[in-house]
């Protein structure tokens, strides 16, 4: 039996009014029905209703059910079909549904003929009342849902909604949470779904990037020396372009002391992804002391390429500085070395040819990176795939060497990637060519094998093991021809075993490792050995290295141990000391005091005592980072000697078009930046025309880069990006004040360019609102008519929104873009509950407004079809 939609919702709102005290919806209610109406409901009483089915994980959907003594009967199919839930009703009798609950090892049956529900092979009588068959649905009363299936359905019947809950994992959960987990992976390898793509841009010249350093010594028995540097970074004719100028008052100024680079780059062309000119970085067999000045050409990507394992590299440096790990010119990650200098980095092996470099950065303003490539001596490319480099150049040395040097590899296989090439060097002895053959080969997940061969000058292999308890050996073996002079190097043979391992238990989480590096020459044989063990104790930092060199005379061993406290008042407590077990005594004792004075000033004091040399050295020093630069001072005292010094670094960088300088203390030369402008988008071409205004308070995130932004300026610049990149960008549309404000496009994948800041420009939406009320007509009496769905089409009758009334018919939408529009009851619903509308296809419009405009004087009228209008 089929009963009027409008009946359920006047009954509501008599329930409503009538504990406030309204009695006349009564007589209302009873003229709207119809004889055929009071006759079924005489034997039947179901009402069919609209209600609000809400799951904590899913959300929540408009799903018709039948309400009887104010108790929830759900549609099976209809609510299983939400819940992803397998039923099939049988076709020509839906009074019969055959399922499964999540498992097809769970059968299900619902048979109303018989009135019981079969389930894993238990058999569930139910009363007549309890299962309806009712305008061809199945509907189940909804406590037997949880009685049964274990989804507890809570209903109320004052507001008309129901709210499942279930300690069952159900499959339309376990795809929601699939798809965000999936989701969460793409963000972080960056390939989420955008709405919007900004590839790069040319520009013929910009100037973006600074950066800057000064430091000034004086001792008392020599004259002072000032030492600077200057970073510029820019484009010219598309590419990067970087000048690093070095000046040092004691030595004069020379070009090969200077670096210049040029570098072109389209990730995009598979035949020429880089091309660089002037100071270029190559992987060499030979030994490059000068630095090269020259041309390269590569199809390598500058993007990080996926990794497939991580190989355990470590160093050493000044203690406690910071020291940041470049993998392909892109950083990677960073740390900070302990007390003894000592730091290791889990290095991705990546495809392709992985070059690894450092920079250092200590606390007192110097920087200092690694000139020299450190190669993994591991190439894999994917199958099939085939990469290339070709450098060519002059050497700043004394005789101006020629080199050259191309190299070609291809992935044989997934786990086997061959390579060769040739090198040329006019100053090695003979001037020939030497060409080369290398191989990378994956054993099992564990073991890594690689072997080169550059002809008349060296042959190298190595083996790479790691335990699944992350235990990891290394060996290398290298035999140089005895008549070579590439390599400056007077070395036949060198062997060099490394054993790593993590250490991790309770009370002590650390590392270790054991070096042993054995090198034979014509007339003599050398091996030294170091142990290492590192790691935090019961808060206290600490670092234990064994040294000993073994040659033709007695060997040399020592050990030296660092610790640091972490004392009260934020006092940091370092000390050292340094012992000779061949003289059996103390050689060196050091201790240090830091302490951070205010939010951004630190001072610390160090005592060092030689034990050899009978040298005390005293330390003062305080360093304080301004936003727009780091300054440090500090005065040394060794026995007679006074050295002073004071220092200063920062850099800034510059918006061109916005003419915006922002000075800071930050690594900027070869990095990116964004500046993002939201602007109303009055015409919602995209585009920022003449007369759109900027607007303030858009939130922006980024996985990296520093966020500068406010909310009274409309810009938000990104710096201290990657170029080349491609990077996701996520806009907060709710963050405006104006709730008539909105950003439809909210993901943006953009490219980072090089040296500059990218204008962003986000056109913002101003949206207007429709609102009203729906009402019910009897004769000359107006109710407000609940749950009714309201259609709005634009001017080319396309429907472009839906809402829903409220109990008492008022309805409201925001959303609309300024244009003509109209407004109807949906048709289905009508027809459905036999009604009509006096006043259908409402006309209305919205029009262009900075704070959003809003139409609320819409009213519909709907009546009975077997009503009349009297």
């Amino acid at each position: 039996m089929r009963i009027p939609f409008a009946f359920f919702t006047i009954t509501f709102n008599w329930r409503r009014h009538f504990l406030n005290g309204g009695l006349s919806i009564v007589l209302l209610i009873t003229s709207v029905l119809s004889p055929n109406l009071s006759s079924a409901q005489a034997e039947t009483n179901y009402d069919e209703v609209m209600i609000t089915l809400s799951e904590s994980q899913l959300g929540a959907v408009e799903i018709p059910a039948i309400v009887y003594n104010e108790q929830a009967y759900l549609p099976v199919k209809e609510f299983f079909d939400f819940l992803e839930i397998k039923n099939d009703p049988i076709q020509q009798d839906s009074a019969l549904i055959n399922g499964f609950f999540i498992s097809p090892n769970a059968p299900f049956q619902i048979d109303k003929r018989r009135n019981q529900i079969l389930y894993n092979n238990f058999v569930f009588k139910l009363d007549p009342t309890d299962l309806i068959f009712f305008d061809n649905n199945l509907f189940l009363k909804a406590e037997y849902f949880g009685k049964i299936f274990g989804i507890q359905c809570d209903f109320s019947f004052r507001s008309l909604t129901l709210n499942a809950s279930t300690k069952i994992e159900l499959p339309a959960a376990r795809r929601k949470r699939q798809e965000e987990m999936r989701g969460n992976i793409s963000k972080l390898k960056s390939d989420r779904k955008a709405d919007t793509v900004i590839q790069r841009e040319f520009s013929m010249f910009r100037v973006g990037m600074t950066d800057w350093q000064i430091t000034a010594l004086q001792q008392n028995n020599s004259q002072s020396n000032i030492r600077a540097n200057l970073d510029l970074g820019g484009i010219i004719a598309g590419g990067e372009a970087n000048i690093y100028l070095n000046y040092n008052s004691n030595t004069p100024f020379k070009l090969r002391n200077q670096f210049y680079n040029w570098r072109y780059v389209n990730n995009d062309n598979q035949i020429l992804r880089q091309a660089s000119l002037g100071r270029v970085f190559s992987a060499s067999t030979s030994s490059l002391i000068a630095p090269l000045n020259g041309i390269q050409f590569s199809n390598t990507p500058t993007y990080y390429k996926k990794s497939f394992a991580t190989y355990t590299i470590s160093n050493t440096t000044e203690p406690n500085w910071i020291v940041e790990l470049y993998v392909n010119n892109v950083l990677i990650n960073y740390t900070k070395a302990d007390a003894a200098g000592y730091f290791s980095f889990e290095v991705p092996i990546i495809y392709g040819t992985s070059m690894i470099k450092f920079r250092y950065y200590g606390p007192w303003g110097e920087e200092r990176s690694s000139e020299q490539n450190i190669t993994i001596p591991f190439t894999f490319l994917p199958e099939n795939q085939f990469e290339y480099s070709v450098t060519a150049g002059i050497i700043s040395d004394i005789g101006n060497s020629k080199f050259s040097r191309a190299n070609l590899n291809y992935g044989l296989s997934k786990r086997i990637t061959i390579g060769s090439g040739i090198e040329y060097l006019s100053s090695v002895q003979g001037g020939k060519p030497m060409p080369f053959v290398n191989a990378s080969l994956r054993l099992g997940a564990d073991v890594i094998f690689s072997a080169e061969h550059t002809s008349g000058v060296v042959s190298k292999a190595n083996i790479n093991y790691r335990l699944p308890n992350n235990i990891q050996f290394d060996f290398n073996y290298a035999k140089y021809s005895r008549n070579q002079t590439a390599v400056q190097l007077s070395y036949l043979e060198e062997r060099k075993a490394i054993i790593s391992m993590p250490i991790r238990s309770k009370r002590f989480n650390g590392f270790t490792r054991l070096t042993i590096d054995d090198v034979t020459l014509p007339k003599s044989k050398f091996t030294t050995a170091e142990f290492l063990l590192g790691g935090v104790f019961a808060g206290i930092s600490s670092n234990f290295i064994t040294y000993a060199a073994f040659t033709n005379s007695q060997p040399v061993i020592f050990s030296k141990l660092s610790l640091t406290y972490r004392l009260p008042k934020g006092i940091r407590f370092t000390p050292q000391a340094q012992y000779e077990y061949n003289e059996k005594y103390f050689s060196m004792f050091r201790t240090e005091l830091e302490k951070q004075v205010s939010r951004n000033g630190f001072m610390n004091i160090s005592y060092e005592r030689n034990m050899i040399s009978k040298i005390n050295t005293f330390l003062l020093g305080f360093r304080y980072n301004f936003s727009f630069a780091q300054v440090a001072f500090s005065a040394r005292q060794s026995n007679q000697l006074t050295v002073l010094s004071q220092s200063a670094s920062g850099g800034g960088v510059y918006d061109d078009r916005g003419h915006y300088f922002s000075p800071n203390i930050q690594k900027n030369v070869g990095r990116a930046g964004f500046m993002i402008i939201p602007f109303l988008d009055y015409n919602n071409n995209g585009q920022k025309d003449k007369g759109e205004p900027e607007v303030t308070g858009l939130i922006v995130r980024l996985p990296s880069g520093r966020i500068d932004g406010n909310q009274k300026s409309a810009v938000t610049r990104v710096s201290g990006l990657e170029p080349y990149n491609k990077y996701t960008i996520d806009l907060d549309g709710n963050s405006f004040e104006n709730p008539a404000w909105k950003i439809h496009n909210k993901v943006i994948n953009v490219t980072a360019d090089p040296n500059t800041f990218k204008l962003i420009e986000v056109p913002v939406s101003v949206e207007g609102e429709v609102a009203g009320t729906v009402y019910l007509k009897k004769g000359k009496i107006k109710s407000g008519l609940g749950r009714m769905i309201v259609n709005i089409y634009n001017s080319n009758h396309q429907l472009v929104a839906k809402t829903l009334t409220e109990p008492d018919g008022y309805f409201n939408y925001l959303g609309l873009l300024p244009g003509d529009y109209t407004v109807s009851i949906d048709e289905n619903q009508l027809l459905k509950t036999n009604m009509k509308i006096e006043n259908p296809n409402i006309p209305f419009t919205i029009q262009v407004k900075k704070e959003g405009d809003i139409f609320d004087s819409v009213e519909i009228i709907v009546v009975g079809v077997n009503a009349g209008n009297d």
